[in-house]
């Protein structure tokens, strides 16, 4: 595992001063050793995942644009592993499970927390799954809880992974619950709403490092606003075990997202999975998001007074 680097790059603030946080653009790797090897295909980036050995520490986000039956058939035959989306019926997404599986690739499948979760989640490991991922927006929640501690009852053998989170107190509060692999960031990706919508963001390198900082054996699963593989390399070098992409991968022949021309290019529609337009097609009712609820239901506030208690706020610059 890596060492944590938050000591170096994020000292303990004074009293009454507010942690300063950094984002991908802060931080730069810097060679202090001579190198050994011959060549880059020297270099082993594996990493067991469940029961999937990764030769490339990539996992495919369960986001409906991102990955579907040919893109974790891709992303095997690189590798990596992409992990089904639940904003399907259960049927459907057995049914893209079976066809990955049938052809070899090792796959993961997610679930949520409300509706059909048990029975997604019994019907999805009778097919064969063993790797399920709770799939929330915000993984520290009593909720998640509930699910895991149903699931462990019902299954010791499969491999959960939950999230996110972007806290190193919220992340060692899913690790203690029995969570194998944590999903590290909250509102970096490029189309999610959180932030604008919640005030809610820390950047993901600074959540990657803090979750280092506290981790006992749990993986670490850097996820959110990676753009170029030099900020893949950056979350692995401060402790993430493997990295979670989205955006990156929307736009390829691979991805499902709908095709659409404009000017005569062609584009790939790409979806956050809290956007109106995925909740109205795949839940089937209008849910708008309330800002300033939803981001208190982050901080565990009923009321503003709790609110102002329990928010944490970093500095950027």
């Amino acid at each position: 595992m890596a060492q944590p680097l938050i000591g170096r790059l994020a000292p303990a603030a004074e009293p009454g001063v507010e942690p300063r946080a950094f984002d991908y653009d802060d931080v730069t790797l810097v060679p202090r050793v001579a190198s050994t090897l011959a060549h880059r295909s020297d270099a082993d980036p594996h990493v067991t995942v469940g029961a999937a050995d990764l030769q490339v520490p990539l996992l495919g986000s369960p986001m409906p644009d991102v990955c579907g039956v040919e893109m974790c058939l891709a992303l095997a035959q690189e590798g990596a592993l992409g992990i089904l989306h639940r904003f399907q019926t259960v049927d459907a997404e057995l049914r893209q499970l079976r066809a990955v599986t049938a052809a070899g690739g090792p796959v993961g499948a997610a679930i949520g927390v409300t509706g059909d979760y048990q029975e997604r989640f019994d019907r999805l490991v009778d097919a064969g799954c063993r790797i399920v991922c709770i799939d929330t927006a915000n993984g520290a929640h009593v909720q998640v809880a509930e699910a895991v501690e149903w699931i462990r009852g019902r299954n010791q053998d499969v491999f959960i992974v939950g999230g996110n989170v972007a806290s190193g107190e919220t992340f060692r509060w899913l690790e203690e619950l029995g969570v194998d692999a944590i999903r590290v960031g909250i509102a970096g990706g490029s189309v999610c709403e959180t932030r604008n919508e919640t005030g809610v963001f820390a950047p993901t390198p600074y959540a990657v490092a803090e979750a280092a900082s506290v981790r006992r054996r749990a993986l670490i699963i850097g996820d959110s606003g990676i753009r170029h593989p030099a900020d893949m390399c950056k979350l692995l070098a401060l402790g993430a075990d493997c990295v979670m992409v989205g955006s990156a991968l929307a736009g390829t022949r691979e991805a499902p997202g709908r095709v659409i021309v404009i000017d005569g290019k062609k584009h790939k529609i790409m979806r956050g999975a809290a956007s109106f337009s995925v909740q109205q097609e795949f839940a089937g009712e209008e849910r708008y998001l309330a800002g300033l609820r939803n981001s208190m239901s982050y901080m565990d506030a009923r009321t503003l007074d709790e609110y102002r208690r329990n928010v944490t706020i970093l500095r950027l610059r």
